[in-house]
């Protein structure tokens, strides 16, 4: 009631002598009490206006009957004033309904603990939660209207190389996106933190993209507790190697025990000489096993060159009880030549445990497959290992299961954790890891290693020709 009796007052004031209903601000607070209160507000002060505009500028005799000229315009205030009561009460109400909505959806993405982040078609925040907020440093209301880039920023944790945003590749695509492995955000105080995220483009009714929406988290504690698994894990290798280990010393330990009392029991110098190289023969071959094996379990923290040839000499030194007992017959197909850039002691564990799995399923007189070249994985440039066998092979039911923890087909005798550590590490890698298999024909796994430097990418020429070389002999 108070926004016509002022609009009325000012009119009055205004203009004495304006005797029209038609006044811009009796119009006004029409609109206002409309959008504001509701149409049943609009339509209460369209009949107040009306009705001090009778009592003010009405007939001034108590008998006198309003001509038609006011009657009409009367009716036409009265009609106009309903329908812009409806208008503004039907917008008032829909904005309303907007905010309502939209302080509804920002309480619940701030309910979410990801991360989330909306933008328009153009790249640009609309909305940002607390998650993302304490994630990126960036408040939301000075993060609202920036580009998303300038909030997200996200590069490779090994290149240092900046990476294209989910947001712009799921716009760019139209299909939901996710990130890239070792991938760390870059924090407004210039900390950073390594993230999970997807983002996927939002679609009106009609189809038509109109945003899109990100979905992040921070992997610090996740990455800890895979470190501590991949340590763990490291220590049961090294805890099933040291029967292996024992086996193998302990055989030129015997020899060199029984050569030492043949030369205690005297005889000719030939002889004892010949016992005595044959004895050093044999403590060498134990020098050399303690050497392979420490270097096998050896962690080192900086990547560095390493043959392929010798990774895999290595890896079969440290199995060749398997192999001798099994009389499996090995079948190289690699280059000397080629080299890989990685930390030797995570891809030497990687190696190992895909070559010891593929030595349990093999029968006696089986095959083992091994085979490294250049190639190409997701666009990138790899070394890709192939590891084969003709054993007994996985079910179908089982594929899908290998890579997980603790799952396992060798009943008390694995631990479930080998092939789910070479998968941890590939990942971390930005590498891939990829098994076939069929029952009763064996196993095919290929271990994708991405190029990292240079001298890899030197290589990759020569060892290809070389690998094509051998496989065609």
């Amino acid at each position: 009631m108070a926004l016509p009796l002022a609009g009325f007052a000012v009119t009055h004031a205004l203009f004495p002598v304006d005797r029209s209903l038609f006044s811009p601000l009796l119009g006004l607070a029409i609109v206002c009490a409309a959008t504001f209160g509701g149409i049943s507000s609009g339509v209460v002060a369209t009949a107040i206006s009306l009705l001090l505009n009778i009592l003010a500028f009405g007939p001034t005799g108590p008998w006198q009957i309003p001509g038609p000229k006011n009657t009409l315009n009367g009716f036409a205030f009265v009609f106009a004033g309903m329908l812009v009561s409806f208008v503004a009460g039907s917008v008032g109400a829909l904005n309303r309904k907007v905010a309502l909505e939209r302080r509804r959806l920002e309480d619940t993405l701030s309910c979410i603990d990801d991360a989330v982040i909306s933008t328009d078609l153009n790249g640009r925040i609309l909305l940002i939660n607390a998650s993302a907020e304490e994630a990126t440093g960036w408040s939301s209301a000075e993060a609202t209207g920036r580009n998303s880039d300038d909030v997200f920023q996200i590069v490779n944790e090994s290149t240092r190389l900046t990476v294209t945003s989910p947001i712009r590749q799921a716009l760019d695509a139209g299909q939901a996106v996710g990130l890239a492995m070792q991938t760390v955000l870059l924090r407004r105080d210039g900390s950073q933190i390594p993230v999970s995220d997807s983002a996927a483009p939002v679609r009106d009714s009609e189809g038509n993209i109109i945003g899109a929406v990100m979905v992040f988290r921070d992997i610090s504690a996740h990455r800890e507790r895979e470190a501590t698994w991949l340590q763990t894990q490291r220590l049961a290798t090294v805890g099933r190697l040291a029967a292996t280990i024992a086996h193998e010393l302990n055989n030129p330990l015997q020899s060199t025990s029984n050569l030492l009392f043949l030369i205690s029991e005297g005889g000719d110098s030939e002889t004892l000489q010949a016992h005595a190289v044959e004895a050093m023969r044999e403590l060498q071959r134990a020098s050399d096993i303690a050497n392979q094996t420490l270097s096998f379990v050896r962690s080192s923290g900086e990547r560095s060159s390493v043959s392929v040839s010798q990774l895999f000499d290595e890896v079969l030194s440290l199995n060749r009880n398997k192999l001798k007992n099994k009389n499996i017959d090995v079948v190289r197909n690699y280059s000397p030549e080629t080299v890989v850039t990685a930390r030797t002691g995570e891809i030497r564990q990687v190696l190992g445990n895909v070559v010891g799995n593929a030595l349990d399923a093999l029968d006696t007189h089986g095959k083992l497959y091994l085979r490294a070249r250049p190639a190409e994985c997701l666009g990138r440039p790899v070394i890709q290992f192939i590891v084969a066998d003709n054993g007994s092979g996985i079910s179908k039911e089982h594929q899908t299961k290998v890579f997980e923890p603790f799952f396992t087909t060798k009943n008390d005798v694995g631990t479930g954790l080998g092939l789910w550590v070479v998968k941890k590490i590939i990942d971390s890698e930005g590498g891939c890891v990829r098994m076939r298999s069929k029952v009763g024909r064996g196993t095919v796994t290929r271990l994708c290693w991405p190029i990292r430097f240079e001298h890899d990418t030197n290589q990759m020429a020569l060892g290809q020709s070389t690998t094509n070389a051998i496989s065609r002999s």
